[in-house]
């Protein structure tokens, strides 16, 4: 009843079926009812309509459904299919949850078309994954600016890809490009006032940014065995 609210207050009178809410539940690692017996359980409640398109809130059940819920409920992220997102979710799930954090913005970000915030999560999720890729490889001293910080994306670009005779990462084709183009689209949605990211601009690299991450991801070996 709680999702069946939320997205009726984002489109009011809308009709969702019991089958949709129990994807959304399993898209959220909430649960995966029977829908039968989930539709069964709506009936149940007398607080909705059922028409062919699915369940609907009566207008008297908002009120009652919103004082169940935390006072910030209205701030929570919407629903986003993140097996089909910009970086799908199969490539970062069950990794870190800092990192499976990032993602998610990222692909909130790009979904909802605040394409600067997405190149932004963007930035931060190649510099946390070459950072732990330093770390997991025992090399950190490379990437360490001193005073116990390690240098920002621009100088962790540089010694990843073996420039100016550092060592480098083992990574590929596809890797070296996404982290050039991410720095420097990042940089611009970061600190350029007189620059606003567009989709094409995160749509043209995303091929290299799937493999670069997914690269990336396995030389830190960051994915739990399951």
């Amino acid at each position: 009843m709680a999702i069946l609210w939320f997205h009726d207050y984002k489109e009011p009178g809308v009709s969702l079926s019991a089958g949709a809410l129990r994807k959304i539940m399993g898209d959220h690692h909430v649960g995966s009812p029977n829908p039968t017996h989930l539709a069964e359980s709506i009936r149940d409640t007398k607080l909705c309509t059922e028409s062919k398109t699915g369940f609907a809130l009566k207008p008297g059940s908002r009120r009652l459904i919103r004082a169940w819920l935390p006072d910030n409920i209205d701030g929570i992220q919407p629903a986003i299919d993140h097996t089909q997102a910009y970086l799908p979710e199969a490539v970062w799930i069950s990794t870190r949850g800092y990192i499976e954090a990032v993602c998610k913005q990222l692909n909130g970000c790009f979904a909802h078309g605040y394409y600067d915030g997405a190149l932004v999560m963007l930035r931060r999720l190649l510099e946390t994954l070459v950072i732990e890729a330093y770390e997991h490889d025992g090399r950190k001293a490379e990437i360490e600016a001193g005073g116990g910080s390690y240098h920002m994306l621009a100088g962790l670009v540089e010694r990843a890809t073996g420039k100016n005779a550092h060592r480098g990462l083992n990574i590929g084709r596809n890797t070296r490009n996404a982290l050039e183009a991410v720095k420097a689209l990042g940089d611009r949605s970061a600190h350029d006032r007189r620059f606003n990211a567009c989709a094409a601009d995160l749509t043209k690299i995303q091929f290299d940014v799937r493999s670069g991450v997914q690269d990336l991801i396995q030389l830190a070996s960051l994915k739990k065995k399951i």
